[in-house]
């Protein structure tokens, strides 16, 4: 009775125990002085040895689904947070992630020769946050604000991106039409402070959809478009637009470069018939316009066509581009219009331009203020014409001349100075006025 007794026991022990390698030692241990004292038989210390193995199979394979079980659970909840350059939270197989960023320019403006025309003020020229990222590794997403006065205030870049294809991208959303290397650049890596006289050609930004591929040496994009976001409803249809852009880059290595571009934009003017061109001095602060065609009525539709070129070599680059411009009306003469600049940029601290998907980055220096050097130089010389002056518009054709500095203090810190000759206006609602003007910018983003 008292072996029986003991056998109960030891079974319950079996079943009380758990998972654990400490408690299966000590009950082995007691089978093994039962077994020696004689108090079990050969045949139950046997049965038991036999129990005890398997219940320690049972306990390490609950062990291995306890530790499964435990990572899954951290791999699920773990994030990977970085705030090198931008605020970026990412999961850790990067199905999901997101950055926050953020740009802010300060501009302080000084018009001299302008007949008093504009007003020499200070302005925030952009303030702007941004979330962007992607989900379920294949979907890209965008979102952007301009929180600074003006008329492009509001939203920016607001849209989806489906990225799961092998040879293109589709994009749905508010973005920028495919046009112009200067205007797909980030206005925070341009090398002056403001776009250039053609400008004033430019597409902008409008809600549509978009498929494009980018490659290491050339590129492809193709877009069909609605309204501006700002656009307010009236009563009357909008008009809509084609836009496409096509680069080509025969050199492209760190240090050196060749960039050939074309693009084309079509706009029907829907039922408004309305269009209008118009740039300020490449100067923001005043909010004049140096030529402007005013409200053209009775259009049908326009169409656009730029050509690109740049090249860099070592901490030299070189940028133009062509744009020109046609209005089609309805009872009225056709109207052509056109614009071009050249610009030049030199690194005097040795660092090159990057280039990628066919338009210019960042300037990293190679040495940051705060860890031991001086930052990136770079001087900038420009030359740009507009002529908006043709048949009964005479919206003024202008010339200018613009030297910049800049310096990358760090890769998001940057201070800027450009002087600004207005060289000739002819035509236009600032005829014969040819102001010089400078202007200081401090900006920091990331």
């Amino acid at each position: 009775m008292m072996k029986l007794n003991i056998l109960r026991l030891i079974s319950m022990l079996f079943l009380l125990t758990g998972p654990a390698a400490q408690a299966s030692s000590e009950i082995e241990t007691l089978i093994d002085m039962l077994h020696q004292n004689g108090t079990i038989s050969d045949a139950q210390y046997a049965r038991l040895q036999a129990e005890l193995g398997e219940r320690k199979i049972k306990n390490n394979q609950q062990v291995i689904s306890l530790d499964k079980q435990r990572l899954q659970a951290k791999k699920s909840s773990d994030v990977e947070v970085s705030v090198k350059g931008a605020v970026s939270v990412k999961t850790p197989d990067g199905a999901f992630t997101t950055k926050i960023g953020a740009r802010v320019m300060a501009d302080a403006t000084a018009y001299k020769n302008d007949n008093n025309t504009m007003g020499d003020g200070t302005k925030i020229r952009r303030a702007r946050m941004s979330l962007q990222g992607k989900m379920y590794h294949d979907w890209a997403y965008k979102f952007e604000y301009d929180f600074a006065t003006g008329e492009i205030k509001g939203i920016a870049d607001a849209f989806v991106e489906y990225q799961g294809l092998d040879a293109m991208s589709v994009r749905v959303g508010n973005m920028k039409d495919p046009f112009s290397l200067q205007f797909q650049m980030n206005a925070n890596y341009n090398l002056f402070m403001e776009r250039s006289l053609t400008n004033g050609l430019n597409t902008g930004r409008h809600i549509g959809a978009m498929v494009f591929t980018n490659r290491k040496n050339w590129t492809a994009s193709a877009g069909l478009f609605g309204e501006a976001v700002q656009t307010v409803g009236k009563e009357k249809d909008e008009g809509w637009g084609l836009g496409s852009r096509v680069t080509y880059a025969p050199i492209n290595s760190k240090g050196s470069l060749l960039h050939l571009a074309v693009s084309a934009n079509y706009r029907d003017a829907g039922e408004v018939a309305i269009l209008r061109f118009k740039q300020q001095p490449e100067s923001n602060v005043s909010g004049i316009n140096i030529v402007d065609t005013g409200n053209i009525a009775k259009v049908d539709f326009h169409s656009k066509y730029g050509l690109e070129v740049a090249m860099v070599s070592g901490p030299l680059s070189v940028q133009s581009e062509y744009v020109t411009a046609s209005v089609s009306r309805y009872s009225a003469p056709s109207l052509a219009f056109n614009s071009w600049y050249i610009q030049t940029g030199y690194l005097l601290t040795g660092e090159s331009r990057q280039y990628r998907q066919g338009k210019f980055g960042k300037i990293t220096p190679n040495s940051s203020v705060g860890n031991g050097g001086i930052g990136a130089w770079e001087l900038g010389l420009r030359y740009s014409t507009i002529n908006l002056n043709d048949q009964n518009i005479m919206g003024g054709a202008a010339k200018s001349l613009t030297l910049g500095v800049n310096w990358f203090a760090t890769s998001t810190i940057r201070f800027s100075a450009n002087y600004i000759n207005v060289l000739q206006v002819n035509g236009g609602p600032l005829e014969s006025v040819h102001p010089d003007i400078i202007q200081l910018r401090s900006q920091w983003a990331f």
